[in-house]
């Protein structure tokens, strides 16, 4: 087994990672989209990703990001790691655990103090981060809204749409407004829903609502959203009017089938959901994991490094790497 940079993958290598890619999450991650991170933002390592390659098949993956990260004493790029992936028929082989030994030695090379990943609590994958050092630091918050009986119709609110190119620039500078003062995922890097569009990994009038106010952007909420639920982990507005006609327009979009919020909204705002018409949970199978290279913690100290646990802790849909 031969472990190999992005740019070291030739043409069918790169067939093979797509499947693997594919058959892991279900959708893929194209080279394109690889080369316009890496020519418009720092969001990628220098060597984009580690690929485990034998007899010309690749057979394991991950990709590696380099994000700021602010914590209470000041802003730290850390490592965040996405795609961890090894074929279905060669697992178990210790591909993924030489891919990560890899990945960290390279990022202490880099001066990287830590580094983090999302993952299921329930995969078998969670035990070997554990066993490499990683503890559980955040888990995202849920509320969710299941319509009961004929959901009546509602109109749009005032003021209320679906994104357009030109609104991009200005939900990029609202973010940035309203995450001063926080902590965590708070700095996206210039021109980052931009690329995304770019890339096809954004459709802003399917997924990014906007709410403005005689021209001027006052919130904005990015929506998950297919035939059968509807999703919205991340709202940002300027006043409590436009936070309710955003949740408004979330549940309208949902059509009558159940919709829920995430992450930062849920914390933030907890008045906007309330009971009976929600139910609430803290947390989620789905977590965040956190390393601090060439040292042993425990998960209170992982916690606490991270204050995920923090009222200024900003996490938001975006921010699922």
């Amino acid at each position: 087994m031969r472990l190999r940079a992005f740019d070291e993958l030739s043409p069918s290598m790169e067939v093979d990672r797509t499947l693997l890619h594919l058959a892991a999450f279900g959708g893929t991650f194209p080279r394109r989209s690889v080369d316009l991170w890496r020519t418009r933002s720092k969001m990628l390592a220098e060597y984009a990703g580690l690929f485990a390659e034998e007899s010309g098949r690749v057979i394991g993956q991950v990709f590696v990001l380099r994000i700021p990260y602010t914590f209470r004493d000041g802003v730290e790029t850390i490592s965040g790691l996405a795609g961890v992936a090894t074929r279905p028929d060669r697992g178990r082989g210790g591909i993924a655990r030489t891919l990560l030994a890899e990945v960290h030695r390279r990022e202490t090379e880099a001066g990287v103090r830590f580094i983090t990943l999302w993952t299921n609590r329930s995969w078998g994958a969670h035990g070997l981060y554990e066993k490499l050092g990683y503890r559980d630091i955040y888990s995202s918050p849920w509320v969710v809204h299941s319509p009961v009986g004929t959901s009546r119709a509602r109109s749009r609110p005032r003021g209320i749409r679906g994104a357009r190119r030109d609104d991009l620039r200005d939900i990029e500078r609202l973010h940035a407004r309203q995450a001063e003062g926080r902590l965590g995922f708070c700095r996206e890097p210039n021109g980052y829903l931009r690329t995304a569009v770019l890339a096809g990994e954004l459709h802003p009038e399917r997924e990014l609502l906007v709410a403005r106010d005689g021209g001027r952007l006052v919130g904005y909420a990015h929506i998950d959203r297919n035939p059968y639920r509807t999703v919205c982990g991340e709202l940002v507005a300027t006043s409590g009017a436009s936070r309710r006609d955003l949740v408004a327009e979330v549940e309208r979009a949902a059509q009558g089938t159940p919709f829920a919020f995430q992450h930062t909204p849920v914390t933030d705002f907890p008045r906007l959901f309330p009971r009976p018409q929600y139910a609430t949970s803290d947390r989620a199978w789905w977590g965040w994991m956190g390393s601090a290279l060439g040292k042993v913690w425990t998960t209170r100290a992982a916690v606490r490094q991270f204050a995920t646990d923090d009222r200024r802790f900003l996490c938001l849909s975006g921010d699922r790497f």
